[in-house]
């Protein structure tokens, strides 16, 4: 394989940074021009469409054409979109964490190409039969599936993490540290099992806006035990209300 330039949806503007879940509304591209499996170089450019008040994802999907990208690296995208990046001959590629281990992954050919199209005009909602998804619960005591959610997101005595894809689900003692100065509660979270949803009944507004602006599925519902939830992923609605903290 020759040179190529992909361009990774992200919040930030390094390698180093999560990938943004959403297309059209990403803060930065993350261009990096790649020869076979090596890293040349990387350039971070502001999305024009993240601040447009309609047709955001056209207005990315041109950007990107306009800087001449071969792939693009993403959580999710939208029909408006897709069909200007196909027209262009640009193919997209599905990917969540942090963006370098995404562009690796993608010059090993590990990364799955994105063939379902998110709803127009919605928040990016993540099926069940996404590849790998991650769900994240704060639980109450360590029983497998029968675990009960707690209702205090950041104070949960134990996490429990399901993922969709291999049916596994693995349980941990709480240890976030609320003091760090480095690293807020929901970036420790993120940094030990990379979710790509989280399941919430009740959570703060800090950590509701953390979630979002690192492109992570935050999702809620009438259900108090695990199995419960993952017997119903297709009833899930998104968390939007904060519990005041």
């Amino acid at each position: 394989m020759g040179s190529q330039k992909i361009a990774i949806t992200s919040d930030a503007d390094s390698l180093d940074a999560q990938i943004d879940q959403r297309f059209g509304r990403c803060k930065y591209f993350l261009v990096v021009e790649a020869t076979d499996e090596d890293i040349k170089e990387v350039t971070a450019v502001e999305n024009e469409g993240a601040v447009q008040g309609h047709g955001a994802g056209i207005k990315a999907a041109q950007q990107i054409g306009d800087l001449g990208v071969d792939a693009v690296i993403t959580g999710n995208i939208g029909p408006n979109s897709t069909e200007v990046l196909e027209e262009l001959g640009i193919k997209t590629y599905h990917a969540s964490g942090r963006a370098k281990d995404a562009v690796e992954k993608f010059l090993k050919h590990e990364l799955d190409e994105i063939t379902e199209v998110a709803k127009a005009h919605s928040r990016p909602v993540r099926s069940e039969e996404s590849p790998d998804e991650r769900i994240f619960f704060p639980l109450l005591d360590n029983n497998g599936l029968e675990s009960e959610i707690s209702g205090h997101f950041g104070h949960a005595p134990f996490f429990g993490l399901y993922n969709t894809k291999t049916k596994e689900f693995t349980i941990s003692e709480n240890k976030l540290s609320h003091t760090d100065p480095d690293k807020s509660p929901v970036d420790q979270i993120i940094e030990a099992v990379n979710p790509t949803t989280v399941f919430a009944l009740r959570i703060g507004a800090r950590a509701i806006d953390l979630f979002n602006a690192r492109g992570i599925c935050l999702k809620t519902g009438d259900y108090r035990i695990v199995k419960e939830v993952i017997e119903n992923l297709d009833k899930l609605r998104a968390q939007t209300s904060s519990c005041g903290h």
